[in-house]
C-alpha cells in the first residue's frame, strides 16, 4: 500500500517520543539541568521507577526502532543520534528550537541534552526565529558619534606592577569567594559585554555586538555580533552562547543567588536568535537605559563540559575563557604570593575603536601585600607602579609635595576630579518621631549643622559639601539646589516657629511646656566621632542639644532599620547609573503598611492605624502622597527628558521636606604614580572611579631606566611634574 511518507512521520515521532519521554531525568555525564529558578518554572518530571540501566535500554530501543523505521519509509525521517533529545510535549510547538521531526535547530545542534531540555522547558523565553522576521524599520546604532577616551601616544609593552591585600581564593568570577579584589582583573576591568557604556557621555560603544537597535515595544534590544569576537582560547563568540548565559546564570550549582535573581525569567522575558550573528533580548519593562540593562556578557558554552554539584571545585583554579585581553596562565599562579596576567598577543579587539591604545601592558604582576603601610613602603621603593593617596595622612604627611621623590621628578601626585554618584554621607531625620514631626524643627536642625566647619577642620578643605539627595548623576542631578548653610539666626528663627522661644540656663532652647530641644543622633561610625563632636558643639550655639549615640555598626543599622532613631548619621553606596533611585529611600511603601494610598487620610496625613515598616532604607520615614505619586510616575517613565525633569522635582520636594541633611563627598580620586607610567592628556574618563578601571595608561620602560639611573645618582629630572590636578570634569556649579 502506497501511503505518503509525511503521514507516517507522525506515529513514528509519537512512538519514539513516547519511549524517550521516560528518559527525561536520566543521569548524564554532561551538563546537568539546573534547579528551577522559581516556583512558576515547576519541576522537571522524571520516572523514578526506571533505573539507569532501564532508561539506557529504552533509549537504545527507541533509537533502533526509529532508525529501522526510517529504512522502511525513506529519508524524510532523520536518524536519532546519541545526543539528540526529543520531547513529546514539544513536537508541535518548540519556539523554533526543534523542527517538526524533533531535530535541534542548527544553531543549537552542539548543545548537550541537558541544555537543550532546559531551553525546551522554557520555550517561551528561548526562541529561534527566521531572519525574515527581523523588524525592517530598526534604527541601528554603532557608537560612531562617540569619542575615544584613550591616547594615540600610548606605548604597548612592559609590566604593570600592582598589589592586592589578600591572595584570591578562586579564579571563578561567580559563586562563593569569587567577589574578591582580584576579580577586577579577570572580569570587571577585563571582560566585554554586548555593548559598553561610554564613560564620558550617556551613550554606548560596541562590545561583542558591533551594532544594536531598540525595538518598537521599548523593551527589546536587537544586537548584531562582531564576527571578530573571540574568547581567549580562540573559539568564536556564538549567538547561542547568550542562550547558554541564562542556563548558566540560573543554575543553583553556582551557589550565587544574586545572579540567579538578576538573570531571572521575571526580568529577562525572552531571548531570540535570528541567525548566527543576530539576536534580541526582551526585558520586563521599557527603560531609557535599556541597552545597558540587557547588554549581558556571553558565557562560553564550549568550556563548561559539566555543570553539576562539583562546579565550585572543578573550576576553582581555571579561568573561564574571556573576551577581554588578559588571561591567567597556570604557571603564573604563585599560591599565597602573586598572580600574573598576560596580554593576548592577537586580541580580537586590539585595533578597534574604543579599545585601541588601552590595556597596554603586556603583563600585570599582582603581588600580595596584606599591610597597607607595607604596600606604601614598597611603592616608594619603585616595586609598585601606582598607589592610592586618598587618605589624608598619605597625601599630606607621608608623601608631601616637597618629598624628594616628588620634587626630583620621579613620582607624580595626581588629583583627578570625576563625576560619579558619591556615597551618601548624611544625617537622616526620622520625621515620624517628635520633635521632628514638625517641619520647622527639621529646617531649624539643618541650619544648626555646621558641616562647613567639619570640611575645614576635619578634612582640610579637600572634601565638598553634598548638595542634594542625588548628586553625581549628571543632568539628572538638580543644577541649582544647595544644602542649607549653617546659620544660628535662621536655626533659632525656625525653632521659634515650632514653639522653642527661650533658652534655659545651659543655653538650650525650651518651649512653653518646659521641654528642652534635645535630640539623639545615632551612628555606627566610630571612626567619624570627631565629625559628630564638631556638629554637637556647634549646634549648642543654635540652642540645640545633640546627644551622640555611637554603636557598633551592625547594631546601629539594625536600630535605624527598625525606625527606632530620631536622627541617624549613615551613608549608602551609589552605583554609576543613568538616573538616581528615589523609591527605596523616600516612598511611603517603605515607611508604612498598608501599601499604596490606603495608608493616607483624605487630607494626606498618615492614618493612625498605619504600621511602621521596618527593614527598609526609608530611614527618614518619608510618607508624602505627592512625593509617592511622582515617584510612581518616575519609575515607569520611559522618556529620559521627563525622567530628568522628575528627578529635579523629586530632589526639590525632598529638600523642602527637610529630612535629609547632606554631608560631604569626595569629588576626586587621588593617587601617586612613578613617572614611567603615563596617562592621556586629560588623564582619564569622567566616570573613572579607580585609576585601574579603564586602563588608559601605559608603561614606558625607557623612562623607567632613566628614572632608576637618576635615583641612584640623586639627580633631578627636569620636565616631569611632581603634582598634577585635572579639573576638566570638575563640577563647578
Amino acid at each position: 500500500m502506497n501511503i505518503p511518507k509525511k503521514k507516517h512521520s507522525r506515529p513514528f515521532i509519537f512512538t519514539a517520543l513516547y519511549l524517550l519521554s521516560f528518559l527525561g531525568g536520566c543521569e548524564d555525564n554532561t551538563l546537568k539541568r539546573p534547579e528551577p529558578v522559581n516556583s512558576s518554572d515547576g519541576p522537571i518530571e522524571t520516572s523514578p521507577a526506571l533505573n539507569k540501566a532501564d532508561r539506557a535500554y529504552i533509549r537504545e530501543l527507541a533509537r533502533e526502532f526509529a532508525n529501522e523505521f526510517r529504512k522502511e519509509i525513506g529519508s524524510s525521517v532523520p536518524s536519532i543520534h546519541k545526543n539528540q533529545s526529543l520531547d513529546i510535549s514539544l513536537s508541535e510547538e518548540s519556539s523554533g528550537l526543534l523542527d517538526e521531526l524533533g531535530n535541534a535547530h542548527p544553531l543549537l545542534d552542539h548543545c548537550t541534552e541537558a541544555v537543550l531540555e532546559f531551553y525546551l522547558q522554557h520555550k517561551d523565553a528561548f526562541v529561534i526565529s527566521n531572519i525574515d522576521q527581523l523588524p525592517k524599520n530598526l534604527q541601528w546604532e554603532n557608537g560612531s558619534r562617540e569619542e575615544e577616551f584613550s591616547s594615540p601616544d600610548a606605548i604597548r609593552g612592559g609590566t604593570w606592577k600592582t598589589f592586592m591585600s589578600d591572595f584570591p581564593r578562586t579564579l571563578r568570577t561567580i559563586g562563593p569567594d569569587a567577589n574578591g579584589a582580584f576579580r577586577r582583573y579577570l572580569l570587571d576591568y577585563n571582560g566585554v559585554g554586548l555593548v559598553m557604556t561610554h564613560p564620558n557621555s550617556d551613550g554606548y560603544y560596541p562590545g561583542l555586538a558591533k551594532r544594536w537597535a531598540l525595538g518598537e515595544d521599548g523593551r527589546t534590544v536587537y544586537f548584531q555580533l562582531d564576527n571578530d569576537a573571540r574568547y581567549s582560547d580562540g573559539k568564536p563568540v556564538r549567538a547561542s552562547d547568550f542562550f547558554f548565559t541564562f542556563y548558566f546564570m540560573r543554575s543553583k550549582h553556582l551557589q550565587a543567588p544574586w545572579y540567579n535573581d538578576f538573570y531571572g525569567k521575571d526580568k529577562f522575558l525572552k531571548i531570540t536568535l535570528f541567525n548566527e550573528s543576530i539576536l534580541s533580548i526582551t526585558y520586563h519593562s521599557a527603560k531609557p537605559d535599556l541597552v545597558e540593562r540587557v547588554s549581558i556578557r556571553s558565557i562560553p558554552e564550549h568550556f563548561y563540559d559539566e555543570l553539576g554539584s562539583d562546579y565550585l571545585a572543578k573550576y576553582q583554579w581555571t579561568q573561564e575563557p574571556t573576551t577581554g585581553p588578559y588571561v591567567v596562565r597556570q604557571e603564573d599562579i604563585n599560591k599565597g604570593q602573586s598572580v600574573a596576567l598576560t596580554r593576548l598577543p592577537n586580541w580580537w579587539a586590539d585595533h578597534k575603536k574604543f579599545y585601541r591604545n588601552r590595556y597596554n601592558p603586556d603583563r600585570i604582576m599582582v603581588q600580595v601585600i596584606r599591610d597597607p603601610s607595607k604596600a606604601f613602603e614598597v611603592f616608594l621603593k619603585g616595586d609598585i607602579d601606582m598607589f592610592s593617596l586618598s587618605k589624608t595622612s598619605y597625601w599630606y604627611e607621608k608623601l608631601p609635595n616637597d618629598h624628594d621623590l616628588v620634587s626630583n621628578g620621579y613620582l607624580t601626585k595626581v588629583t583627578f576630579f570625576n563625576q560619579v554618584p558619591p556615597p551618601t554621607y548624611a544625617l537622616r531625620i526620622n520625621s515620624s518621631k517628635p520633635p521632628f514631626d514638625d517641619l520647622n524643627v527639621r529646617i531649624g536642625f539643618q541650619h544648626a549643622m555646621n558641616f562647613e566647619l567639619v570640611l575645614e577642620k576635619i578634612f582640610r578643605g579637600d572634601f565638598e559639601r553634598m548638595r542634594t539627595v542625588a548628586d553625581g548623576y549628571g543632568m539628572r542631578s538638580h543644577p541649582t539646589l544647595r544644602a542649607r548653610k549653617f546659620s544660628v539666626d535662621l536655626a533659632t528663627a525656625f525653632f521659634a516657629k515650632a514653639g522653642y522661644h527661650s533658652r534655659g540656663k545651659d543655653g538650650i532652647l525650651v518651649n512653653d511646656a518646659g521641654q528642652r530641644l534635645s535630640v539623639e543622633l545615632l551612628t555606627g561610625y566610630k571612626h567619624l566621632e570627631d565629625v559628630l563632636v564638631v556638629l554637637r558643639e556647634e549646634a549648642k550655639k543654635a540652642g540645640l542639644d545633640l546627644k551622640l549615640k555611637i554603636l557598633e555598626s551592625t547594631a546601629a543599622f539594625k536600630t535605624a532599620s527598625e525606625k527606632n532613631h530620631q536622627v541617624v548619621f549613615s551613608a549608602f553606596n551609589s552605583f554609576v547609573e543613568l538616573f538616581p533611585r528615589f523609591w527605596e529611600p523616600y516612598h511611603s511603601d517603605n515607611a508604612y503598611s498598608p501599601g499604596g494610598q490606603k495608608k493616607f487620610n483624605a487630607d494626606g496625613s498618615i492614618r493612625s492605624d498605619a504600621i511602621v515598616k521596618t527593614s527598609t532604607n526609608n530611614f527618614t520615614q518619608t510618607a508624602v502622597l505627592k512625593i509617592d505619586q511622582l515617584i510612581d510616575q518616575y519609575r515607569v517613565e520611559e522618556s529620559l527628558e521627563e525622567i530628568t525633569d522628575m528627578a529635579h522635582q523629586l530632589s526639590k520636594m525632598i529638600h523642602d521636606h527637610a529630612v535629609y541633611v547632606p554631608g560631604w563627598k569626595k569629588p576626586w580620586l587621588r593617587m601617586g604614580h612613578w613617572n614611567w607610567v603615563a596617562f592621556p592628556e586629560d588623564w582619564g574618563p569622567r566616570e573613572t572611579r579607580d585609576y585601574e578601571e579603564f586602563q588608559v595608561f601605559w608603561i614606558d620602560d625607557d623612562k623607567r631606566l632613566r628614572i632608576d639611573g637618576a635615583r641612584k645618582s640623586g639627580q633631578k629630572i627636569e620636565g616631569l611634574s611632581g603634582v598634577r590636578v585635572y579639573e576638566k570634569h570638575r563640577n563647578k556649579l
